[in-house]
C-alpha cells in the first residue's frame, strides 16, 4: 500500500479557492508580523540608551494587536478548511459505499464499515482540522525566525541548528513505529465496533439463550487488544516527548551561554540579544509541534489505510435514470448461466429457461439449490461467470442499472424494514406516489386495516428492523412497497409465507390482479403456489433438472415428486 493514500483522500475534496487564498494570506501576514515584532523590539531597546522613542512603542503595540487579530482570523479560516475537508470526505465516502457492489457487504461486517466512516474519519478530522493548521502557521514562523536569526548572528544560529539532526534521529524511527501501531489500532477498533454492533442487533437472541457471559468475553477480547495497543502508543509518546523537551532545553542553554559571552565582549547589543531570545522562542516553541505533526501524520496515515482501500474499490455503475430505456413485455431468458461466489465451487451451472410475460414461473428446489442466488443475478447484485440473461432480447447488463432495478419489485421471505414510519417504508424508492395510490396498494396488500388501527396510522414508527410489527405485518408492508413501484417484473420469495390463511387469500387475490402484464418469478414452498404456476423450474445442486407444470413433473420427474412429498407440500393446500 502506497503511503500517499492520505493525500489521495484529501485531494478528493474540491477546495473553496477564496477561503484557501484568504487563509494562506492571513497565515503569511501573521507570520510576517510575528517576525517583525522582535525586530522592532530590538530597535526600541537599543534606542533606550539615549531616549525613549514613543513612536516605536506605539508601533510595537500596534503590530502586536494586528498580529493577534490576524492570527485569530487565520486560525478560524484554516480550521474551517479542515472541517470542510472532513465533511466533504465523509460525504464522498458515504456516496461511494452506497455504490459498492453487494459482495463488499457480504465480506465486511456492518460494524467494521461504520467504524471506518466514524473512527477513521475522526482520526483524519483531528489531523486535518487541528494539526495541519498548527503546522502551517508555525512552520512559517519557524522559517522566518531562523532567517532573521541568521541576519542578527549567523554563528549563534548555526550552533543552534546543530540540534536539528538530533530531532530527525528521534522523529523518524518513532514515526515509523506509530504508523504500524496506528494501523493495528484502527483495525482492532473496527473489529471491536463490529462485535458490539452484532451483539446489540441480536440482543433478543443473547437474552433468550443466556449468552451474556459468552458475549462479554468475546467482545472484551478486542477490548483487551485495544488496551495493549493504546499502551504501545503511550510508550512511544513517553519516549518522544521527553527527548524533544530535552533537546529544546539544550538549545536554550546554548543560547544563554554563547549569547552571554557575546554580550560580555561587546559584539552583541542588548536589543539584539533580546530579539534573538524572541526569535529563538518563536522557533523553538513550535518545534515540538512541528515534530509532533510528522508523528501524527504517520499515525493518521496508518489509521486511514483501510479507508483508502474502501475508496479504491470499484463501484457499481449506477447511472441516472434513462427515460428512453424501457422494457415492454418483460420476457426474462437465462442462457447457460453459471455463477460462483468464490470462483471455486459453482452455485449455479448452465442455467437455461425462459420466464414469459403475464405468466408465473415458480422456482422450486431443496435448500441450497441456488434459488435466491438466481434472483440476485436477475437484480444484478452479482455478475455471473458465463452465459447471458436477457430481457426482451436485450442483455440486462446493457440496461442502465437504475432503470433495471426500478423495473423490478422484490419481496423477500424475511423482508427488510427500515427504522422509520410505515409511510416511509411503503414509499421507499418511490418519489412521485400520492396518498391515494399508497392507500390503494396497501389495501390490495391487506395492510391498510391494521395500519389504520394503529394510533399513529401510517406515521407509526416501526423501530429498528420493524421490531414493533409482527412478521405478517412486516411482510404485507413489503408487499405494498413492491406493488406501489408498479414493476414490470415481480420477484416473490414466497411472499405470503408469513401470512395467516385469511390474509393470504386477500393477498393472493391482489397478486393475481397485479401480475397482469407482468413477468412473475416465485420461489415457491407451498403447493398452492406451485399448482398456480404456468411453469415450474426445478433446481437441484445449482442445475435445472426439470421444467413443466406441477402435474407433469409429478409424473415425469422422480426427484420433484420426492421433494414435494418430502417437504409435505401436499398438506399445504
Amino acid at each position: 500500500m502506497n503511503r500517499s493514500h492520505l493525500g489521495v483522500l484529501i485531494r478528493m475534496v474540491t477546495w473553496p479557492k477564496k477561503v484557501v487564498f484568504g487563509a494562506f494570506l492571513a497565515s503569511v501576514l501573521t507570520a510576517i508580523l510575528g517576525i517583525l515584532v522582535p525586530w522592532v523590539t530590538k530597535s526600541m531597546i537599543d534606542s533606550f540608551t539615549s531616549h525613549i522613542d514613543v513612536t516605536k512603542v506605539f508601533l510595537l503595540v500596534g503590530l502586536f494587536l494586528i498580529n493577534v487579530i490576524l492570527s485569530g482570523i487565520a486560525h478560524y479560516m484554516i480550521s474551517y478548511l479542515g472541517e470542510y475537508t472532513i465533511y466533504r470526505l465523509r460525504e464522498k465516502m458515504w456516496a461511494h459505499i452506497l455504490r459498492l457492489p453487494i459482495d463488499y457487504f457480504d465480506n465486511n461486517s456492518t460494524g467494521q464499515t461504520v467504524s471506518r466512516l466514524t473512527d477513521d474519519v475522526s482520526t483524519l478530522n483531528n489531523f486535518v482540522s487541528k494539526k495541519v493548521p498548527e503546522f502551517i502557521s508555525q512552520a512559517l514562523l519557524v522559517v522566518g525566525s531562523i532567517v532573521f536569526l541568521f541576519v542578527l548572528d549567523w554563528k549563534l544560529t548555526l550552533a543552534l541548528l546543530v540540534m536539528a539532526p538530533i530531532l530527525t534521529v528521534i522523529i523518524v524511527p518513532i514515526g515509523r513505529r506509530l504508523y504500524t501501531v496506528a494501523g493495528e489500532t484502527q483495525n482492532e477498533m473496527a473489529a471491536f465496533v463490529g462485535k458490539l454492533s452484532n451483539v446489540l442487533a441480536e440482543m433478543r437472541l443473547v437474552k433468550s439463550y443466556s449468552g451474556e457471559k459468552k458475549e462479554y468475553t468475546r467482545v472484551m477480547e478486542s477490548g483487551d487488544s485495544l488496551f495493549r495497543l493504546n499502551l504501545a502508543v503511550a510508550k512511544l509518546q513517553s519516549i518522544f516527548s521527553p527527548l524533544i523537551s530535552g533537546t529544546i532545553m539544550l538549545m536554550v542553554l546554548v543560547l544563554l551561554g554563547y549569547g552571554g559571552l557575546r554580550m560580555a565582549d561587546g559584539s552583541l547589543t542588548t536589543g539584539a540579544f533580546v530579539a534573538i531570545i524572541f526569535y529563538i522562542i518563536q522557533a523553538i516553541t513550535p518545534i515540538s509541534s512541528v515534530a509532533s505533526f510528522f508523528t501524527e501524520y504517520k499515525a493518521t496515515s496508518g489509521a486511514t489505510k483501510r479507508l483508502y482501500e474502501i475508496y479504491s474499490l470499484s463501484e457499481e455503475k449506477v447511472d441516472e435514470l434513462d427515460e428512453y430505456t424501457n422494457i415492454f413485455d418483460g420476457q426474462i431468458r437465462f442462457h447457460n448461466v453459471s455463477f460462483s461466489y468464490n470462483k471455486n465451487s459453482k452455485v449455479l451451472q448452465d442455467i437455461s429457461f425462459t420466464a414469459q410475460p403475464n405468466q408465473i414461473t415458480a422456482i422450486v428446489g431443496p435448500s441450497g439449490a441456488g434459488k435466491t442466488t438466481l434472483f440476485h443475478l436477475i437484480e444484478r447484485m452479482y455478475t455471473f461467470d458465463n452465459g447471458s440473461i436477457s430481457c426482451d432480447q436485450l442483455q440486462i447488463d446493457q440496461i442502465p442499472l437504475s432503470n433495471w432495478r426500478k423495473m423490478i419489485g422484490y419481496v423477500m421471505q424475511d423482508s427488510a424494514i427500515m427504522n422509520g414510519t410505515i409511510r416511509e417504508n411503503i414509499l421507499y424508492g418511490v418519489d412521485d406516489a400520492d396518498e391515494e395510490s399508497m392507500v390503494h396498494y396497501t389495501k390490495l396488500a391487506n395492510a391498510h386495516h391494521f395500519i389504520s388501527s394503529l394510533p399513529e396510522g401510517y406515521d407509526t414508527v416501526v423501530g429498528e428492523r420493524g421490531i414493533k410489527l409482527s412478521g405478517g405485518q412486516k411482510q404485507r408492508i413489503a408487499i405494498a412497497r413492491a406493488f406501489i413501484m408498479n414493476p414490470k417484473i415481480l420477484l416473490l420469495d414466497e411472499a405470503t409465507a408469513n401470512l395467516d390463511s385469511e390474509s393470504e387469500r386477500f393477498v393472493q387475490t391482489a397478486l393475481v390482479n397485479l401480475m397482469k402484464n407482468r413477468t412473475t418469478l416465485v420461489i415457491a414452498h407451498r403447493l398452492s403456489t406451485i399448482r398456480n404456476a404456468d411453469q415450474i423450474v426445478f433446481l437441484d445442486a445449482g442445475k435445472v433438472t426439470g421444467m413443466g407444470r406441477h402435474d407433469e413433473l409429478m409424473n415425469t420427474h422422480r426427484k420433484y415428486a420426492d421433494f414435494v412429498e418430502g417437504q409435505n407440500l401436499k398438506m399445504a393446500q
